[in-house]
């Protein structure tokens, strides 16, 4: 299962944004971001990523027209980092960085039809609709379901999947929030060259499988507890089944094994996963 049985809706919360304006805006941000500014179509928002100029995560945030200018929305716990990152390069720009309120957000899953005004945006992997009013005849889907549906659709969270050390390739960022056909913008040389190249040392997958309690951490070839092949990042139990489904990073030259182990901290081992293509099944 990887969508509600039914249309539904979850708050957001922990969310801060910015509001980018002035004459030079589309440009300025456009050399930001890692997504075509320009091209942003009217209530539609997108994953982008803001990276150093290594080319490392800064955040991951979701950016859309508003106006005449535009909104960037990070992870409230990043708000300082991500202000100072967003106004670094002004220099001569006519371009303003500023807070934003940050309403109350519904997210709205599979609705019948979007409200009037609604944002279509993707939180979880899911395409969805923000709406600041709370929606009339749909049913609230439990944060344990929401978590759920993020990791079966492989949706990376910061703090779990996502880090300052993180490159975009690794938590398969490329195709959500990345276009390659666009103009320069910081950190656009390290994603065009792992383009190339067409590797990383590890990559983002998805898991499912048995899991008894305790907290995962690293993943090992079966019968093999001393060699590394990664480490499980999110973890939930599947809808309606005796079976874990997670997200995790492996290392590259374990791609290939379908099954592997997952062991904690004191080397106990925990349970197997399948390894599994997006979304889980």
């Amino acid at each position: 299962m990887t969508l509600p049985a039914e249309p539904g809706f979850f708050g957001v919360s922990h969310r801060a944004r910015f509001r980018i304006g002035g004459n030079d805006a589309a440009r300025y941000l456009n050399g930001q971001l890692s997504i075509d500014i320009p091209r942003l179509p009217p209530a539609q928002a997108r994953p982008a990523c803001l990276l150093t100029a290594k080319g490392k995560l800064c955040a991951l945030v979701q950016a859309w027209r508003e106006g005449p200018g535009f909104i960037v929305e990070c992870d409230s716990h990043l708000a300082e980092s991500v202000e100072a990152r967003l106004g670094r390069y002004i220099i001569a720009d006519d371009v303003t960085v500023a807070p934003a309120e940050t309403p109350a957000i519904f997210h709205l899953l599979n609705p019948p039809a979007p409200p009037a005004g609604a944002l279509a945006i993707t939180r979880i992997g899911l395409p969805g609709f923000d709406t600041n009013e709370p929606p009339e005849g749909l049913r609230e889907i439990p944060a344990a379901d929401v978590e759920l549906l993020r990791i079966l659709q492989g949706f990376p969270a910061w703090g779990a999947e996502l880090g300052e050390d993180t490159l975009p390739q690794e938590a398969r960022l490329e195709s959500l929030a990345v276009d390659f056909d666009k103009g320069c913008y910081v950190g656009q040389e390290t994603v065009s060259r792992l383009k190339s190249v067409g590797r990383v040392n590890q990559r983002l997958h998805g898991f499912l499988g048995e899991l008894a309690e305790g907290a995962p951490v690293f993943l090992h070839p079966p019968g093999d507890p001393a060699t590394r092949a990664g480490r499980i990042t999110s973890h939930s139990r599947h809808f309606g089944m005796a079976q874990t489904a997670a997200l995790g990073y492996l290392h590259r030259q374990f791609e290939t094994l379908p099954r592997l182990a997952a062991a904690d901290e004191s080397g106990r081992t925990l349970g197997e996963f399948e390894r599994r293509e997006f979304p889980i099944r």
